[in-house]
């Protein structure tokens, strides 16, 4: 697999059984090494979208190619990295080994300083030896964000990542992590506007179900970026553009 692992979506179409059409027609591009944000209603189909680029939903009609690849062959290969809303951690292993766990599963050897570098560094100094049902929401949210940049991927697939933690622990994620998955294709599902801003290149906004692009909103600010960067005009004006395309109140 080549290092740049752009995706390319072509008409790519998803209806569950019942008739629920979750995405339709979608045609785009991810450019590779950059964070595109998607945004969109809740229940738009975003999810939809991130399972099928993983190739872990079939699409109905259309493509997806990652580096030319099919889903399939790019997982099969170990580049691509999820992070769900559902943690998914082995109740068995403690914190440390289900993040340790990913670069066994992806062929790649242990590193355990990797492993504990990046607990710290979601905020789980201490808990290495914690299972999971002695954990907070939270902290499951924050092992399975660990255990998504352990083999350090080329395609990078995160929804709603921080939607467990609290306030602070998010803020401080959002200025600490983009530096560790700096170089990979990364795809971020989020429901705050402000968030999609902070951490992405691009911002695509997603129409109600089913997923139809309704704006691609370029975020030309420059990295790395600090959460203090919320109160500039140059990122006021982008969240605003955003909000309108989803046709959000604008905060008071």
């Amino acid at each position: 697999m080549q290092d740049d692992a752009g995706v390319t979506c072509t008409a790519l179409g998803k209806t569950y059984p019942g008739g629920v059409a979750a995405v339709q027609s979608v045609t785009l591009q991810f450019a590779a090494g950059q964070t595109t944000a998607l945004v969109g209603p809740s229940g738009c189909g975003k999810s939809t979208l991130l399972r099928l680029i993983a190739g872990l939903e079939r699409p109905d009609s259309g493509t997806v190619r990652i580096a030319g690849l099919t889903p399939a062959q790019a997982r099969r290969q170990g580049v691509i990295s999820v992070a769900f809303q559902d943690p998914s951690l082995l109740p068995w292993l403690d914190a440390a080994r289900n993040v340790a766990l990913a670069r066994k599963l992806a062929r790649q050897p242990p590193d355990p300083q990797r492993v504990a570098q990046l607990l710290d560094l979601v905020g789980l100094q201490g808990f290495a030896a914690t299972r999971p049902a002695a954990m907070s929401g939270g902290m499951r949210q924050r092992t399975a964000i660990a255990r998504a940049l352990v083999t350090a991927p080329q395609l990078l697939l995160l929804d709603e990542p921080f939607g467990a933690v609290d306030e602070l622990t998010r803020r401080q994620l959002a200025r600490d992590l983009p530096s560790l998955w700096q170089g990979a294709t990364t795809v971020l599902v989020t429901h705050s506007v402000d968030e999609a801003v902070l951490l992405a290149h691009r911002i695509i906004v997603l129409s109600a179900r089913p997923a139809r692009i309704v704006a691609d909103i370029a975020v030309p600010l420059s990295h790395p970026r600090s959460p203090d960067l919320t109160e500039t005009p140059a990122f006021r004006q982008i969240a605003a553009h955003t909000r309108a395309a989803l046709a959000l109140p604008q905060p008071t």
